[in-house]
């Protein structure tokens, strides 16, 4: 199979407006920190390594590059854009066209709803069940352009997920700490219960690409299986102990404010 080069030109076009309207943003706003734009930065330019070039080409006919795509944007980039603060620039700035679009996007019930924790941890979950054991796992294996929907999914998802549970942004329904720290923890099953599965599986779960034998399919996602189920518990213990670091700075705070 091959990849359109326009999947090429419409991710690589809207993470350079992205970019630009970030930047544009934050200069007018100067209302992110240095790290946290860093972060955000660090997270584009991933994302433009799994959605542009060489990469996805790759990925539509190799399962476990396709597993890397998959760790990369939702495990591991949408936190470090959430962490970016795009949303406090996006909604700090009402005066423009963007703010007063964004502004009136979240003051919609149904949408805001978006927003609850545990909605987000039921999409996130959905995502990574269906795009791994439905027909629609075995599409994205045949067919290209489902393949490039299945990472903007991902990307929406993670998104989602771990907006409510990261710091940085305005939150309509707060969040506890030790929430935020159950509910990353939480995910980490079944996100490592996944690449479990695959790395064990006696038979391919998905189509395999013409002249590539049953073993060698297999041996793909066995592959594919150990990368996630690695790198899965990996990171996400990495954003476990952000967030329980942010749930002790704020327990010293009240406790200084206490003794005020």
């Amino acid at each position: 199979m091959t990849l359109n080069p326009l999947w090429d030109i419409g991710f690589g076009a809207t993470l350079v407006t992205v970019v630009y309207w970030y930047a544009g943003a934050n200069k007018a706003q100067k209302s992110v920190g240095k790290v946290r734009q860093l972060l955000f930065y660090v997270g584009i330019g991933v994302l433009a390594l799994m959605l542009v070039g060489p990469l996805p080409h790759a990925a539509i006919n190799t399962f476990w590059i396709h597993m890397i795509q998959h760790i990369s944007i939702m495990m591991l980039i949408s936190p470090l854009i959430v962490l970016g603060s795009p949303f406090t620039l996006l909604l700090g700035a009402p005066q423009s066209r963007a703010g007063r679009i964004a502004s009136r996007v979240v003051q919609n019930r149904l949408f805001r709803q978006l927003f609850r924790a545990e909605v987000g941890f039921l999409i996130f979950l959905a995502v990574l069940i269906l795009t791994h054991f439905s027909p629609l796992a075995n599409a994205g294996m045949r067919n290209p352009n489902i393949h490039s929907l299945e990472l903007i999914f991902f990307l929406v998802g993670g998104l989602i997920y771990y907006y409510p549970v990261m710091e940085g942004n305005p939150q309509p329904y707060p969040v506890p700490y030790p929430q935020r720290v159950l509910s990353l923890f939480a995910m980490m099953v079944p996100e490592t219960m996944t690449g479990f599965f695959l790395y064990s599986g006696n038979r391919v779960l998905h189509s395999l690409p013409t002249k590539t034998s049953m073993s060698m399919g297999l041996s793909d996602q066995h592959t594919g299986g150990a990368i996630m189920w690695a790198m899965g518990m990996l990171i996400d213990s990495m954003w476990i102990v952000l967030a329980a670091r942010d749930w002790f700075e704020n327990e010293r705070q009240l406790a200084e404010a206490e003794d005020e």
